[in-house]
């Protein structure tokens, strides 16, 4: 969708998810669906994407002070393949209102599992 450094190499890695679920199951689980959902994204950019890095160790980051924020810098950059966005903008939506880069982030993965990237 963007014209960025990283780029989609198999779309059959990204899968379609409800973002209204996302959210239900987000106040339900007290918020600890975000990290499954940090994870399943890391993920799926990891598969689908030429980007290079480890999900799991950029879900762990997420826990460690200071360098969380490069986890978010890096996610924010390798998301630009699925979303209309540059990620400066991400990030900074990341740090702002947090739901606004998800909610960007997760239709950009939709798009982009339903063909239409």
């Amino acid at each position: 969708m963007s014209d960025s450094s990283t780029e989609v190499t198999d779309e059959s890695a990204f899968r379609e998810r409800s973002l209204g679920k996302q959210v239900l199951f987000t106040i339900v689980t007290l918020g600890l669906y975000s990290l499954y959902w940090w994870h399943i994204t890391h993920q799926q950019l990891n598969d689908g994407t030429d980007a290079d890095f480890s999900p799991a160790l950029r879900t762990v980051g997420l826990f460690i002070p200071f360098y969380n924020f490069i986890v978010m810098w890096r996610t924010s950059h390798d998301a630009e393949a699925v979303v209309d966005q540059d990620g400066v903008i991400l990030f900074l939506l990341f740090l702002v209102f947090a739901p606004a880069a998800w909610y960007l982030i997760q239709s950009g993965i939709n798009a982009t599992a339903r063909g239409e990237a």
